[in-house]
């Protein structure tokens, strides 16, 4: 899937509003952008962490001549995933029926909800 797809994807959702997903994506990688190259975090609970990580300096190697070359310090882009999505991804847990997958019900559990014992799927995955 690349971004137009995913426009595609979302405008569906949203009622066949083309527009408006185009927006609300662009708007919401812009504010990801700006947020992280400002060197703050993004936590998505469940789903995710965005954030700058410092690379230190290093030499490395020109593998033709084998000469040594200085890299400098930099930094670079990088996503957590959190632990609901990489349960997913493992097949620990499943995709709800019927409601989104990444929509927390209430400020106090994670995207996947409450199981029937009342425990949250934190407890159950190990």
């Amino acid at each position: 899937m690349n971004k137009a797809d995913l426009i595609d994807e979302l405008a569906e959702r949203l009622g066949g509003d083309h527009q408006l997903a185009t927006e609300a994506l662009e708007n919401t990688l812009d504010i990801i952008v700006r947020t992280v190259a400002s060197g703050e975090s993004i936590t998505i609970m469940g789903f995710g962490i965005f954030e700058k990580k410092a690379r230190a300096a290093r030499v490395a190697r020109n593998p033709h001549t084998g000469e040594a070359i200085p890299v400098p310090p930099t930094y670079s882009p990088v996503f957590r995933p959190g632990q609901y999505f990489k349960s997913v991804i493992q097949g620990l847990e499943k995709l709800p029926e019927g409601r989104l997958a990444a929509k927390r019900s209430s400020s106090h559990q994670s995207f996947g909800g409450l199981v029937k014992n009342g425990a949250g799927h934190r407890d159950m995955v190990s």
